[in-house]
C-alpha cells in the first residue's frame, strides 16, 4: 500500500484500513494522578493499520494555581501563581519539530479536572498561553491546581531513531526496510501526516513523508496528550511496540476544533470501557433530546465490517438518560484499550470533549 504525507482521514479511515488493535498491560495501577507504571505493548495486525491511544503521560515537571482566566484570540491565557516548591516555569514558544521543548498544561483537581491543553506561550512564573477557546459552558474555577508536563513526541513515546528501534528504517517511507509508519492528524484541515525513521549514510532520524521539509530531522514532533494516532503496520507479520509512562487516573478532556473538524480522542484507560462507563453520552457537548439529528459523532472501528461505525449521543429526554444511537436504536459500544474514538463535534465553536478512564478490567 503506497501512502502519502498527507492523506485526508475521510479516505484513510473509509477505505476499511483499521483493524483491532491488541494490547497486554503490566505495571502496577494505583490510585491518584501520574503514578508510575511498568510498561505495555501494543501488537497491530500483519498488513494493517490502527487508531492507536496511550493512557501514559510523562512526568510532571511544574505546578501551578490558576487564579484566573482570558481570552486572547483563538488563545486561552490562564494567569497562574507558582508553587513554591516548583521551579521556574520554562519558555512555551517552541516551535522546533527537532527539540524536545513541547509541554502540555493539566487541571490536576476541581471542575475541570482533566482538561489537557497545548502551552504555546507565557510570561515568567505568572502566565501561561493554551491553544484554543475555551466554551462559555466550561470554565477553569480560581484556585484549580495545575500540573505542566512535556508533551509526547516521535521519539519519547516512540523510541529513538536507530538502527534497533522496532519501527524499522530506510532511505524512504515506503523503503523496505520500514516496518511500520506513524500517522498524526491535523484536526483543522483532516490531514495525516506520516512520519518513519529515515537511515542516510549511517545517520538516524525522524522525518515526515514529503511535505515541505522532507529532510528536516522531526525526532519531537509533538504528539500531544490525550490524543489518538495511526501505525500503519507494512509487514505481513504482526507488529509489536511499546508504550509506558505515568499512568493518569483522571478522566481526560480536550479543547477540540468544531465545524466539522475531527479530533482522535485516546482512552485513558488501561481497560477496556464503554461508552456509559467513560461518560462520553452525559458529557457530549452537543446531544439530542430523543433520537438525534445534529448532534456529536463518534467513530469506533468496527472490526467485523472493517469500517468505522458511527453514533451519535441523543436520549437526554429519556427516563434512562442519555446514550449514543445507532440510527434510532440505544446502545452502548465498546471502546478498546490503547485505541482512540474519531470525534466530530457538532458545534460551530471550540468545545471540550470528556472520557473518563475505566478503573476495572
Amino acid at each position: 500500500m503506497k501512502m502519502k504525507s498527507m492523506t485526508n482521514i475521510h479516505h484513510i479511515f473509509a477505505a476499511g484500513l483499521l483493524p483491532l488493535l491488541v494490547a497486554s498491560y503490566a505495571g502496577n495501577v494505583q490510585a491518584g494522578l501520574a503514578d508510575p507504571v511498568g510498561i505495555s505493548q501494543a501488537t497491530v495486525p500483519g498488513n494493517t493499520t490502527a487508531c492507536v491511544g496511550t493512557p501514559y503521560a510523562r512526568p510532571i515537571e511544574y505546578t501551578a494555581t490558576v487564579s484566573s482566566t482570558s481570552t486572547s484570540g483563538s488563545n486561552t491565557v490562564l494567569t497562574v501563581v507558582k508553587e513554591a516548591s516548583s521551579a521556574s516555569f520554562p519558555a512555551f514558544n517552541n516551535t522546533d519539530e527537532n527539540e524536545d521543548k513541547w509541554y502540555i498544561v493539566e487541571v490536576l483537581d476541581g471542575q475541570a479536572i482533566g482538561l489537557i491543553m497545548e502551552a504555546v506561550g507565557g510570561t515568567g512564573d505568572t502566565s501561561i498561553t493554551v491553544k484554543g477557546v475555551l466554551p462559555a459552558t466550561f470554565s477553569i474555577p480560581a484556585n484549580s491546581k495545575i500540573g505542566i508536563r512535556k508533551s509526547w513526541t516521535l521519539s519519547t513515546m516512540l523510541g529513538v531513531a536507530s538502527a534497533s528501534n522496532p519501527f524499522g528504517s530506510g532511505l524512504t517511507a515506503t523503503a523496505n526496510g520500514v516496518n511500520a509508519q506513524v500517522q498524526l492528524l491535523n484536526s483543522a484541515t483532516g490531514g495525516l501526516t506520516t512520519y518513519y525513521v529515515n537511515a542516510t549514510l549511517g545517520a538516524y532520524s525522524w522525518r515526515a513523508n514529503g511535505g515541505a521539509s522532507p529532510t528536516s530531522p522531526k525526532n519531537h514532533a509533538p504528539m500531544g496528550l490525550g490524543k489518538g494516532f495511526v501505525i500503519v503496520n507494512r509487514k505481513p507479520t504482526p507488529f509489536a511496540f511499546n508504550l509506558s509512562g505515568d499512568f493518569r487516573t483522571a478522566r481526560t478532556r480536550l479543547v477540540v476544533p468544531a465545524n466539522g473538524a475531527k479530533t482522535l480522542l485516546a482512552n485513558p484507560s488501561v481497560f477496556n470501557t464503554t461508552f456509559t462507563a467513560s461518560t462520553i453520552p452525559a458529557t457530549s457537548p452537543t446531544r439530542g433530546a430523543s433520537v438525534p439529528s445534529a448532534a456529536d459523532q463518534y467513530g469506533v472501528w468496527n472490526t467485523t465490517t472493517r469500517a468505522f461505525s458511527t453514533y451519535k449521543i441523543g436520549g437526554t429526554s429519556n427516563a434512562n438518560g442519555p446514550s449514543a444511537y445507532s440510527g434510532s436504536t440505544r446502545v452502548n459500544p465498546g471502546i478498546d484499550k490503547f485505541t482512540s474514538v474519531l470525534v466530530t463535534p457538532a458545534g460551530t465553536t471550540d468545545t471540550v470533549v470528556t472520557i473518563a478512564p475505566q478503573y476495572t478490567p
